[in-house]
């Protein structure tokens, strides 16, 4: 009776938060119907199916009865959570606005192994004989299937950080996407162990609504900054550069090398906010140039290399006479958020502004 009671209430407790979460991911700071937000719109809505699919099914589980049978309880909780963390993944695609046929191929990928399981179900009961076999099939597909997407999602969240660290000084912190597909992902192959270990249940259950509550609410956060972004910058992510001729590499690097250098040498770098476009025009040259230039011939970002700038200059203000405090030299780089300037020091020299600073100076 014990058992029967933590179930119903588990059950009701899961159906009372992901409800919450489906109306929060569909609705709360819900951005306007504007043609550069769709991708971002979209993206919410799925995941609000995928919270709105987990309020249903717990409701199933209170109507079925709690047990009935290893293979029918074993091929539901695969086959839901499969299409669960379908949906996640799809709706961080669509987050980041990868290429709409990459999400295409996604989506029609993701229906073949549903589609297996389906069969496989059924087979199952049609043959009760190889039901211990089709287990291990389910399992198989379910742990492929999610290393699949986990891979497929990380590869687009690479680029998609590429794409923003060529464009931006300092673009949104996308950070928190990493963590939600790899709390995601150790989620979906939780849910296999605990089938077979029962006494991880009741930490797994406690675990799996704080992971979306961070998911959903990072989400719905997210919407000012794609807002502040598209408004401010006037940039795309989905936009890719149309140049204006083809030209050869050999060429764009003669060309850009001497403008390059003659904006560096005159240390325009060391202003905050910048953009690719920006600097393209102030060099008077195209920023698909300036972008290629610094991509291949730096093999670096245009982040990167305006950052990596600022803190070579940063160091000369380090251990000058002048004693200038590490707060004033990062407004005077082009860095002024003392954390930022901070994690980029260390970030390209091991150690910290205060580190460097006593190191260099003992050597004087």
């Amino acid at each position: 009776m014990e058992k029967n009671t933590l179930y119903i209430l588990i059950n009701f407790a899961y159906i009372l938060i992901f409800g919450i979460l489906t109306g929060v991911v569909t609705m709360l700071n819900m951005p306007p119907k504007d043609g550069s937000l769709k991708s971002y719109r979209k993206s919410r809505y799925i995941l609000g199916l995928a919270t709105g699919l987990m309020t249903c099914y717990c409701v199933f589980r209170l109507i079925l009865p709690q047990h009935h049978g290893d293979f029918i309880d074993f091929w539901m909780l695969v086959g839901f959570t499969l299409i669960f963390s379908w949906l996640t993944y799809v709706s961080f695609l669509y987050l980041i606005e990868s290429p709409r046929y990459r999400i295409k191929h996604f989506i029609v990928d993701g229906l073949i192994p549903i589609s297996l399981l389906l069969a496989a179900g059924i087979t199952g009961l049609l043959i009760p004989s190889i039901q211990n076999i089709i287990i291990v099939v389910f399992g198989c597909i379910y742990g492929l299937k999610c290393v699949w997407m986990l891979y497929t999602c990380m590869n687009e969240y690479r680029k998609c950080v590429k794409e923003i660290e060529n464009y931006y000084d300092e673009g949104p912190d996308m950070r928190w996407m990493s963590v939600t597909l790899i709390l995601s992902f150790i989620l979906f192959i939780a849910t296999l162990v605990v089938f077979y270990i029962d006494s991880l249940q009741l930490v797994y259950y406690s675990l799996v609504p704080f992971i979306y509550l961070y998911m959903v609410f990072k989400t719905v956060g997210f919407a000012t900054k794609k807002i502040d972004n598209i408004r401010k910058k006037n940039f795309y992510l989905e936009s890719k550069p149309i140049p204006e001729k083809k030209e050869k590499s050999r060429d764009i690097s003669e060309k850009m090398r001497p403008l390059v250098e003659k904006w560096v040498n005159e240390k325009r770098y060391c202003r905050e906010g910048l953009n690719i476009k920006e600097v393209a025009m102030e060099m008077g040259t195209n920023h698909n140039y300036l972008s290629q230039y610094i991509n291949n011939d730096l093999n670096t970002t245009f982040q990167i290399w305006l950052n990596t700038l600022r803190i070579e200059e940063s160091k000369i203000l380090l251990t000058s006479k002048e004693r200038l405090s590490i707060e004033e030299i990062g407004i005077k780089v082009g860095i002024p958020q003392n954390y930022n300037f901070s994690r980029w020091f260390k970030q390209l020299t091991e150690m910290t502004p205060f580190q460097y600073r006593r190191t260099h100076s003992s050597r004087e």
